[in-house]
């Protein structure tokens, strides 16, 4: 899904678009660890990680309209982002008492989705049409709509992972300078795919 959040209302207005500098400004504020405005051609897709969705660790196949196979094939995934030529990456990095602990991270998780939607909410009107991708599955209703065979509720903020788009995120941490493994700490990482040229 892709979204135009208040922008022709803003250009009718005189408002004027955010730059570069501006938009990475403004990731700094969220208080995101590391964001960088990369090329989205310097991203690496892997169909072949579609296996990983469909083994269904996180429980959430077949029951998330974000999640596979109701989000799309890998390859309608990436085409979608062929449209945009750049791509915010946003990242936390986050202490944390037992890595394997799933509910400490799902906490974490949540949290670093939820600063990236209060990222969209403030600058999603200055930065023209844009497609975001989260950390981990869509977690905006409890159970998803689907497993209830119900619409999507909030369909203009459903959002699909890194992981069905089978984006390669070490490859991406390696483009970008920043961490991937981080030993005591977990990293995550959300995307904002955007029509703007890095200057």
């Amino acid at each position: 899904m892709l979204w135009e959040t208040g922008t022709a209302k803003k250009k009718r207005e005189g408002y004027r678009m955010k730059s570069n500098e501006e938009i990475l400004q403004e990731a700094q504020k969220a208080g995101f660890d590391n964001y960088k405005l990369i090329e989205a051609s310097r991203l690496h897709f892997c169909r072949d990680f579609r296996k990983y969705c469909e083994v269904n660790y996180c429980g959430n196949y077949g029951k998330n309209y974000s999640c596979p196979p109701g989000c799309g094939t890998p390859e309608e995934m990436e085409e979608r982002t062929r449209k945009f030529d750049t791509v915010l990456v946003l990242q936390t990095i986050t202490p944390v008492q037992d890595i394997t602990d799933g509910e400490e991270t799902k906490k974490i998780k949540l949290r670093h989705n939820e600063m990236t939607w209060n990222l969209i909410e403030k600058i999603g009107g200055e930065i023209g049409e844009y497609l975001p991708a989260m950390a981990g599955p869509c977690g905006l209703c409890t159970p998803c709509a689907m497993a209830e065979d119900m619409e999507c509720r909030f369909p203009e903020k459903k959002a699909s992972c890194l992981s069905a788009y089978c984006i390669k995120v070490d490859a991406l941490a390696e483009e970008c300078k920043i961490p991937y493994w981080c030993e005591d700490k977990v990293a995550f990482f959300s995307l904002l795919f955007l029509k703007k040229t890095v200057q």
